[in-house]
């Protein structure tokens, strides 16, 4: 896809999202001279955090927020919806470095670490002070049972104690889940649930503080899977809100109990907490050096020999990490990445975002499902991804997960366009879903991506699952699995282009037009065929530097370098695709890559 044609689809996507931002308030945001209680509508009178944003109910369709170049935040941002035709703009204002969102917790200091060993430290620990009652008290009969994919429960109360047995086991964590809602929430308030406990089976809970409706979106962080004991105990459980809401849920999720399971609970307590500044819940998948080299995640201290190794112990909310000296001395940086979206956009609807900086999240740096009409444009998303997935830490699947951009099940209309991205764990770029859900016109176009395990992925499960219209087109795709995490995982697996499973019914899927250059295992792959359409491979250009590498791996065939033409006559449009020599240069002149 030339330069040329690239701009004819940024500006044709573009024209019917913008509609209204012209006539809009302007609202300002200054991390360094901000200042919440102020109105936000001049530099002269800026809001502080993106809390305030966040929870800013002034906003509306058509509305700009702007963030001051230079600036850099930590506390993530909830985007809040536009309206159909005027979507709310978040951008910038000044000179300088593009606005910086961080979930990073910075580690430079020498006095966040404790020595504990022979190379061996550890941040400090949490210091936690009760403040009080919060504003929410249990009531024990208003907890309910929600039961999916065939399992049953029986629930009873007794002298203060609820009681759960199982009838019929689960076969997912989602399937038996135990809730209590609604309830007011605060952005920035810490709370600490405790309760006793017992089962008279082996049993883990696992805990989210959720909004209560779809689309699910999460309220706050919490800890994972925690295992109760035979006999009555006392458990907690901390978490920071990152939301104002008036629908708050907890939930229990129980998974996969025997039958016969019996839980039992009892003397609920809810409090308002401080915890000291050392943020590293829920977990830390990633610890950047110097901004430029990941620190390398295991999974146990005994697993700790080399420098730079860490772990995050989510029994005592520390990183234990190997170093010769401490590691504020050995490094001029070191941000821990938390697992948590960098931009949350679950269930937020006509939204743009343009010239943004996101880094340094464990999470995704944009993710959440539920999305409709959002555009995000002109940004740089980097260092992304690495956090426990299942929050199982080394006795569970250890799996890892984080992508730049992700529209996680029933995402439409979406712009994806003109951005950088690069050192992200899994995927650059990516739609998915499981269970029903629609997956419906999202276009990707003009981004420059580099060093990615994945340039693009895609899939959705489900025969019922729908995805059409999906446009990935103009793309540069450079050295997949050549970044941090590829090393890393226990399945490195580069490709630029990355089609998982997929049993949606699928129609109208495009990628044409794209530079596919340099991957670590093959260019593209794609396993199995899709229902009704395969996708549409049109005009791509390939290159591997190293032409012992595939090309492609497609339906279980390997097509290397010198097999190209057949791959190309079979899948990328007879005549069409193009295996040709890409330099740096060449992609430089037509994409901003940096120096």
């Amino acid at each position: 896809m030339t330069k040329r044609l690239t701009r004819a689809f940024l500006a044709a996507f573009l024209a019917p999202l913008l509609i209204g931002v012209a006539s809009a308030t302007d609202y300002f945001v200054d991390s360094q001279n901000g200042d919440d209680r102020a109105a936000g509508t001049s530099p002269e009178t800026a809001w502080r955090t993106l809390g305030r944003v966040s929870d800013a109910k002034e906003l509306q369709g058509g509305d700009v927020v702007k963030f001051k170049k230079g600036c850099v935040w930590r506390d993530g941002l909830q985007p809040r919806s536009g309206e159909v035709g005027k979507p709310i703009l978040y951008t910038s204002y000044g000179e300088g470095e593009k606005p910086s969102f961080w979930r990073s917790t910075s580690l430079a200091d020498p006095s966040c670490w404790l020595k504990e060993g022979e190379n061996l430290w550890a941040t400090r620990p949490r210091e936690t002070r009760v403040l009080g009652p919060a504003t929410l008290a249990i009531d024990i009969e208003k907890w309910g049972m929600h039961n999916e994919g065939n399992a049953k429960t029986k629930t009873s109360i007794e002298d203060g104690t609820y009681r759960i047995e199982v009838l019929s086991a689960g076969t997912a964590p989602n399937h038996i889940q135990w809730t209590y809602a609604p309830f007011a929430v605060e952005n920035g308030k810490q709370w600490r649930l405790s309760f006793e406990a017992r089962a008279n089976k082996p049993a883990n809970y696992s805990v989210s503080f959720m909004k209560s409706g779809a689309p699910w979106s999460s309220y706050g962080a919490t800890n994972g899977k925690t295992e109760i004991g035979e006999e009555f105990a006392r458990y907690e459980l901390d978490t920071t809100f990152i939301k104002t809401a008036e629908d708050g849920r907890v939930t229990f999720y129980f998974g996969k109990l025997e039958e016969g399971t019996v839980l039992e609970f009892r003397n609920f307590n809810v409090e308002e907490i401080e915890v000291d500044e050392l943020q590293l819940t829920p977990d830390v998948g990633n610890i950047i050096l110097d901004g430029n080299k990941a620190a390398f995640k295991k999974w146990t201290r005994d697993e700790l020999t080399t420098q730079d190794d860490f772990m995050y112990d989510r029994e005592d909310g520390r990183v234990w990490y190997y170093s010769e000296k401490n590691p504020a001395d050995a490094h001029e940086t070191l941000e821990a990445a938390r697992m948590i979206h960098v931009i949350n956009l679950s269930g937020v609807t006509d939204a743009v975002f343009d010239g943004l900086d996101l880094r340094y999240g464990a999470a995704h740096g944009f993710g959440g499902s539920g999305n409709q009409r959002c555009v995000i444009q002109n940004c740089d998303i980097s260092w992304i991804g690495g956090g426990d997935q299942y929050l199982e830490g080394g006795k569970g699947r250890r799996t890892r997960f984080g992508n730049g951009i992700e529209f996680w099940s029933d995402a439409q209309d979406h712009k994806v366009l003109n951005n950088r991205i690069w050192e992200v764990y899994d995927a650059a770029l990516t739609n998915q879903g499981s269970g029903v859900n629609v997956e419906r016109n999202i276009v990707y176009v003009g981004n420059l991506i580099w060093n990615c395990e994945y340039s693009f992925e895609y899939w959705n499960r489900g025969p019922e699952s729908k995805t059409q219209d999906i446009v990935f087109a103009g793309n540069a795709c450079l050295d997949a699995g050549y970044g941090w995490g590829h090393v890393q995982r226990r399945d490195p697996n580069g490709r630029c282009l990355m089609i998982y499973s997929n049993e949606a019914q699928t129609t109208n899927f495009q990628i044409v037009g794209n530079y596919f250059v340099n991957a670590t295992d093959s260019l593209v792959r794609n396993d199995k065929e899709w229902t009704p359409e395969e996708p549409k491979m049109e005009n791509n250009i390939y290159w591997q530097d190293d032409e012992s590498k595939p090309y492609a791996l497609w339906h279980g065939k390997t097509y290397s370098g010198d097999e190209f033409e057949a791959y190309r006559q079979t899948i990328d449009g007879e005549k069409r695709g193009e295996k040709r020599k890409i330099t740096r240069e060449f992609i430089r002149e037509r994409f901003p890559l940096p120096e």
